[in-house]
């Protein structure tokens, strides 16, 4: 008897099976019914597969939540089991240089040199001829890469060598409490903190040489930055995951927590990190951004302000204390509850203004126009090299401000330069000058340099120094350009300028 066969498969469930018939019609109609019961089969195991990956995906986010809720709870303790002074070593740049020296033999072998035959060169002049040809080629394109890997070695060494001398200057000045390095070194402090994840850190560092205070202005996360969500819960019935967060009491006593945990927290770090004892006052005033529901208008205000001293606060056992006690007990400020955020008056205030500096003036735009740099204006050539630092400075994210004209030897432009190795304060002084610049220009900006707390001055003129100046700049964080290597500066950066000297012109 005639049987009709067939073997059918699903994948997805791993299932196969061999289905018989008597006739055609009634094989296909037994395919048909069996892949339409595979079928309903299937989808339900993936509806029950998407129920167990939302389960286990709500396990797992609320494992999450709770976890990064814990991080916020011990943002005090955390830091108590860290170092914080910089670790200077790690500062310097140890990098060996990676190229490896070009060999004569690799340019042979590239230029293909046939090896000398005296025998067969001696019959066939022509031979020699193209031998050394290629010799000279091979050896010429040798000389080249040979010097061009020194230049490229010299100048890794060169940059390398300012980075670690510039970490011993910050080190030294750090350690003889240098007012522009300590800020330096207690943001440095503060900002290599670790902090849990979306924790966005914005801050300010300034130090008063008279109190030998340090003031920290701290911008606090908002009640919205801080994490509430205690649990992702699966609704089987409706298929999706829904989000249980902290009751608004337990809430609001989880946020002053973490406010008074980061009041204590960065007095701790800069006061623990501080081994030269540079530093007997701490005042921290933490800051928040918000909108008043009222006007609509966004405000900026201080909400905590805490005054410690080195002897009062390294005395305490922040192992054991409760935060808001331990703030209280310090005399801390704060008015009501913290999750209102109500404003207060900080301690002690951080102070950048500096009166000197003035609004610049654009001239960088007029340039091209400009025939002769020597001839311009003393104060419009005080923007313009202003305009040319920008760019310079720009790179790394420093800030450069112009001051008020003078013309009795001040400061011409200030940059401040945020990196913690390498930044500080830099001073500028341009001097346009038809004649040499005079040694005492070159003493007067290293007398400045010391009254600023600057790391380093800049001197730019039109002219040239003298061998005097030169020398008295050798050792010293002083760096001197004259006309030539201005007019270099304007190049690099798209700007074809003249300089032409008129000898018997008054010096500005």
């Amino acid at each position: 008897m005639l049987v009709f066969r067939t073997h059918i498969s699903n994948r997805y469930l791993k299932e196969d099976k061999v289905i018989a018939a008597k006739t055609q019609w009634e094989l296909e109609q037994k395919v048909k019914k069996q892949k339409q019961r595979w079928k309903e089969k299937e989808l339900k195991a993936k509806e029950q597969t998407e129920v167990e990956k939302m389960k286990a995906m709500a396990i797992a986010d609320t494992k999450g939540a709770l976890e990064h809720i814990e991080e916020y709870r011990n943002l005090l303790h955390f830091s108590l089991h860290r170092k914080h002074a910089l670790d200077w070593d790690k500062l310097y740049n140890k990098d060996t240089y990676q190229d490896e020296e070009p060999e004569l033999e690799t340019f042979i072998e590239l230029i293909n040199v046939p090896k000398e035959d005296k025998f067969i060169e001696f019959f066939f002049s022509s031979l020699t001829t193209k031998r050394l040809t290629k010799q000279k080629e091979a050896e010429r394109q040798y000389h080249n890469a040979y010097t061009d890997y020194h230049s490229a070695k010299n100048e890794f060494l060169n940059e390398q060598k300012e980075i670690n001398e510039s970490v011993d200057q910050f080190k030294l000045a750090y350690e003889e409490s240098i007012p522009p390095f300590l800020e330096r070194y207690f943001g440095a402090v503060i900002n290599q903190s670790t902090y849990p994840k979306g924790f966005e850190k914005n801050f300010n560092v300034q130090y008063v040489s008279d109190a030998k205070a340090l003031v920290i202005d701290f911008d606090l996360p908002g009640p919205k930055k801080v994490p509430d969500i205690i649990e992702y819960k699966f609704v089987l019935a409706r298929k999706e995951i829904t989000l249980r967060t902290m009751k608004k009491k337990e809430f609001e006593e989880h946020y002053e927590d973490i406010i008074y945990q980061l009041t204590l927290r960065n007095i701790y770090e800069c006061f623990s990190s501080d081994y030269a004892s540079t530093t007997e006052l701490i005042v921290f005033n933490g800051w928040i951004h918000g909108v008043d529901t009222s006007t609509g208008q966004d405000f900026h205000s201080c909400i905590v302000s805490l005054q410690a001293t080195r002897s009062e606060f390294l005395s305490l056992n922040l192992e054991k204390v409760v935060p808001k006690d331990c703030f209280r007990n310090l005399k801390g400020l704060n008015a009501g509850a913290l999750y209102q955020l109500a404003p207060v008056r900080p301690i002690m205030e951080l102070n950048r203004d500096d009166k000197r500096f003035v609004e610049s003036k654009e001239i960088l735009a007029e340039i091209n126009s400009i025939p002769n740099l020597a001839a311009m204006p003393w104060e419009d050539f005080e923007h313009l090299v202003r305009q040319l630092f920008e760019k310079y400075f720009a790179t790394v994210g420093a800030e450069v401000k112009v001051t008020k004209a003078s013309r009795d030897g001040g400061i011409d432009a200030v940059a401040f330069d945020p990196d913690p190795i390498r930044g500080g304060k830099f001073i500028i002084q341009a001097k346009r000058y038809n004649q040499v610049v005079p040694i005492s220009a070159v003493r007067e900006l290293n007398g400045i340099m010391g009254d600023e707390g600057a790391v380093k001055g800049i001197l730019v003129t039109t002219s040239y120094y003298g061998n005097d100046s030169r020398e008295f700049a050798k050792g010293k964080p002083l760096t001197l350009l004259d006309g030539a290597n201005l007019i270099q500066m304007f190049k690099d950066y798209g700007y074809n300028v003249r300089i032409e000297l008129r000898k018997n012109e008054k010096a500005n």
